[in-house]
């Protein structure tokens, strides 16, 4: 079985950084401790660096050119190659709203990736609709939206080989709140989203079973003193919430109102990024939609409104840095623990503990990626 030992390195548990040699066996961690066995083990020395759990990004379209609603299963690979390189070691590719027939294809490209060719850094899907409000549909082809299907859903499920972890669907839809208990009871996240909700239909989603909600506050009905909408049940339930930490979606100032309010442990910092991630500027697609991408801001071509972003989370988490007071501690779980937990593995990766995932990230002293590791094997390493 593969051994590596990480020396000397100041480790985030969840009880703080603390200066231990990281043991690895196999795909897990099978010691934190301050001596260390080198026999037949590979050492990597952790002198003046500091080791954190990988990232995990539930909400991502795409990057490097590469769009998951066109994505052959190798391209799965290359995304998931050049997320390595951002500190994500677990990641949902999310499939936005498209015709039944592509949306089938492609949740069968990604589930091959995973279950046949090996990508173990793809923990399962994000379907991003079609079960989606018009009204705030956003970048969504409305073409492709539809009420409430649950057979729908298993024909998408069935395509998926199972691999359906979270769906984001519109609460005030007729026939949503079933399709809600229905998804929960089958344990898959409904994500609330794109959305026109009142607080009561809301509130109502919440109760059947909602475990989280979609891209906070972008393609969602904001509140008012006589209109809570959902945004209010959003803050005040204690669901999750993703964010867009890009300074583009949501100005630093909302970000750590949102922090403030719904608390550290129930955000989930996501990129919602597109193809254009890791790329300059220019013209891109997201599913069947033409984006522009000028100064690092992704719109449609055809009106302008704001489609997914370029964001990494290497970055969003030098975002976070600038735009709150969080400690590295915070900030590191933010993006690890919250995720999982909202998924429900945190009991195998989302925090550095023994037993658990080695599924990690060294960092230099000057807080730059140079290595990741997913489940005990080395995806990316600085050159």
């Amino acid at each position: 079985m593969n051994k590596i030992i990480i020396k000397d390195v100041s480790i985030l548990t969840p009880q703080g950084f603390k200066k231990a040699h990281m043991i690895i066996e196999g795909e897990k961690i099978k010691e934190i401790s301050a001596t260390d066995d080198c026999r037949d083990a590979e050492i990597i020395s952790g002198a003046n660096r500091r080791l954190v759990p990988g990232f995990i990004d539930i909400h991502t379209h795409g990057a490097n050119q590469i769009d998951f609603n066109h994505a052959s299963p190798e391209d799965v690979l290359k995304v998931a190659e050049f997320n390595a390189s951002q500190g994500v070691t677990t990641f949902l590719p999310a499939i936005l709203s498209d015709s039944v027939e592509t949306t089938c294809e492609k949740l069968a490209a990604v589930a091959k990736a995973k279950l046949d060719l090996g990508c173990d850094s793809v923990e399962g899907i994000h379907l991003e609709g079609p079960f989606l409000s018009v009204t705030y549909k956003g970048a969504m082809p409305e073409q492709f939206l539809q009420k409430p299907d649950y057979e729908l859903f298993c024909k998408f499920q069935e395509a998926a080989r199972g691999l359906i972890k979270v769906i984001t669907l519109s609460p005030e839809l007729e026939g949503a709140s079933e399709l809600i208990k229905k998804l929960t009871a089958d344990g898959v996240r409904v994500s609330i989203g794109h959305s026109a909700a009142s607080y009561e239909e809301a509130m109502n989603a919440i109760a059947c079973g909602a475990a989280s909600a979609t891209h906070t506050m972008n393609a969602m009905k904001l509140l008012h003193m006589h209109d809570p909408a959902i945004l209010t049940a959003v803050l005040e339930s204690d669901i999750y919430a993703e964010m867009i930490c890009d300074g583009f979606h949501l100005h630093p100032p909302i970000v750590r109102l949102l922090l403030k309010v719904k608390g550290k442990d129930k955000m989930i910092p996501i990129t919602d990024s597109i193809m254009a991630a890791g790329c300059p500027d220019g013209e891109y697609m997201l599913g069947v939609n033409e984006v522009v991408v000028k100064d690092g801001d992704a719109k449609l071509k055809s009106n302008g409104v704001r489609a997914g972003s370029t964001l990494t989370m290497k970055k969003a988490v030098s975002n976070l840095k600038k735009f709150t007071s969080l400690t590295d501690e915070e900030i590191y779980t933010l993006v690890s623990a919250n995720a999982a937990k909202m998924l429900g593995i945190y009991d195998k990766t989302g925090s550095l503990e023994v037993g658990k995932d080695a599924s990690c990230v060294l960092l230099s002293e000057d807080e730059d990626i140079d290595m990741v590791f997913c489940k005990g094997k080395v995806t990316y390493k600085k050159v």
